[in-house]
């Protein structure tokens, strides 16, 4: 995107009605974490292909599953997708196909420059200021997303409260890698990646 185009008013209302909506306890680190990560992908997870494994297979043991949300379209560009890895552990997405899924993806985010990023996100937010200025610790959340990027730090993760809230458990893939899976023969009796899709409720 370039520093000079205007963010879509409406997208970005469009992106925070579906987060919140999915995880009504969401807070702007919370926001922010997903536009950033429909920006940059799952790249800072894949420096190392073996311990990315290794962490997934981790938390694939793990059993406080409670985020019921199966795939999820990120930022305005939504170009990435969360994608639960209960659908891993239920065997509707093969471990190697998730792993190569997000090594295929992690080349394909736009990833922009820190200064771009910072233009970027200040549209964005003061979009979310003005729709949503109920989020509560708003202020003090801006405050750490802007400290955090005057370092050059611009990963984040969730908040305390969403994490504690729900949970969560997913990786972040690309949209053509999804639409790829989608097409796939559905194999066995469980429903195919393209039904669950069909499946989660419109927003």
């Amino acid at each position: 995107m370039s520093v000079n185009a205007q963010i879509s008013r409406e997208l970005v209302q469009n992106y925070i009605d579906l987060e919140l909506a999915n995880y009504p306890q969401a807070t702007l680190i919370d926001l922010y974490k997903n536009y950033f990560q429909d920006a940059f992908g799952p790249g800072h997870l894949m420096n190392d292909t073996n311990a990315a494994k290794d962490y997934l297979i981790k938390e694939l043991a793990e059993t406080d599953y409670r985020d019921t949300i199966l795939f999820q379209p990120l930022g305005i560009h939504r170009d990435f997708y969360r994608i639960n890895l209960s659908l891993v552990k239920n065997g509707t997405i093969a471990l190697d196909t998730l792993l190569n899924g997000m090594k295929e993806s992690s080349v394909l985010a736009r990833k922009p420059e820190l200064s771009d990023w910072i233009i970027e996100w200040n549209q964005v937010l003061d979009i979310i200021q003005a729709y949503k200025p109920e989020i509560p610790n708003l202020q003090e959340d801006i405050q750490t997303i802007h400290r955090n990027l005057e370092k050059g730090i611009v990963v984040s993760h969730h908040s305390r409260q969403f994490t504690e809230t729900y949970r969560p458990h997913y990786r972040i893939i690309h949209k053509s890698v999804v639409e790829r899976w989608m097409t796939s023969e559905r194999k066995g009796d469980r429903p195919g990646i393209q039904e669950l899709i069909r499946l989660e409720p419109e927003k």
